[in-house]
């Protein structure tokens, strides 16, 4: 069987979190307009005929930022990288900045394929100018990759000829298609899946300071039951992640079960808690959860 394991990596909010589940075919990681959605590497496999890939979605490498907090992400990202057989590097096709060359730093001398994704074509409205932006990445860049593809996670553009390219760059290895990762387990996912709500329905400032944890999750025939805590950092954001009337957390919970059960392909019961916690961030049970 063909088969490896492929890292997404790139700077923080270039869609990784979209590809990935566009390759894995399944909502396992968040995936928003805001910038670092994801906080812990998430892997999907997808099998196509012979073929098994193992893709991993990595949280956004960030360089400029030394909180603690960000190097345990940037250190989870990197290894991911380095036991991988394919690195896909996702970039804006129009925005090659310093800090994609930060990540391309990392990469660079790693000897296993490596394809540039060039991120969000959907928005070129003159399909001639692609090739002027490609034409235009230096070569002090480009060297670097084996090949680069303009995509769109959106509309799916030009997606079975990424696949084409990873399948083709793996065939030509003999690579170990065994998980290199830790199963995650079912309830990580309605974790995430509540965040991600938080992150998509509130203002730009709360999601960032607030931490989900599973506290019960109980399964019958029938039925999945969990129950889950929001911590917040700030006492003031007590009310608004409530809503008015409970109105903000009925709506973050049904965003959350819906994908639940999806995912899990069984009906869905959950409650949702919101306590305030200024030292969640600092804690060793929550620092820990990211090894």
């Amino acid at each position: 069987m063909i088969g490896g394991n492929i890292s997404i990596v790139g700077k923080p909010n270039v869609g990784k979190s979209t590809l990935f589940n566009l390759l894995v075919q399944k909502h396992l990681a968040g995936a928003t307009r805001k910038p670092q959605t994801t906080r812990h590497t998430i892997d999907g496999v997808l099998e196509e005929g012979s073929i098994k890939y193992q893709f991993i979605d990595t949280p956004g490498l960030n360089f400029n930022i030394k909180k603690n907090f960000n190097k345990v992400l940037n250190k989870n990202a990197l290894s991911a990288i380095y036991q991988s057989n394919l690195i896909l590097h996702l970039v804006r096709y129009n925005q090659i900045n310093k800090d994609d060359v930060k990540v391309l730093e990392n990469i660079k001398n790693l000897e296993l394929p490596k394809i540039l994704v060039l991120n969000k074509i959907d928005l070129i409205r003159d399909k001639k100018r692609l090739v002027n932006i490609l034409s235009k990445i230096p070569s002090e860049i480009s060297d670097y990759y084996d090949e680069i593809i303009p995509v769109s996670s959106k509309s799916s553009k030009n997606i079975d000829k990424l696949k084409k390219v990873i399948k083709k760059s793996l065939s030509k290895r003999k690579n170990q298609v065994e998980s290199i990762f830790n199963k995650k387990p079912t309830e990580f996912f309605t974790a995430e899946y509540i965040r991600e709500a938080c992150i998509r329905y509130l203002s730009e400032e709360i999601p960032y300071s607030l931490h989900v944890e599973v506290n019960k999750y109980e399964e019958n025939s029938k039925l999945i039951s969990i129950a889950a805590t929001i911590y917040l950092r700030k006492k003031s954001h007590l009310s608004i992640v409530v809503g008015k009337n409970g109105s903000m957390i009925v709506k973050i919970s049904k965003a959350a079960r819906i994908y639940s059960e999806k995912l899990l392909n069984k009906k869905v019961f959950l409650k949702i808690f919101v306590k305030y916690d200024p030292k969640w961030k600092e804690s060793e049970h929550f620092l820990n959860s990211y090894y």
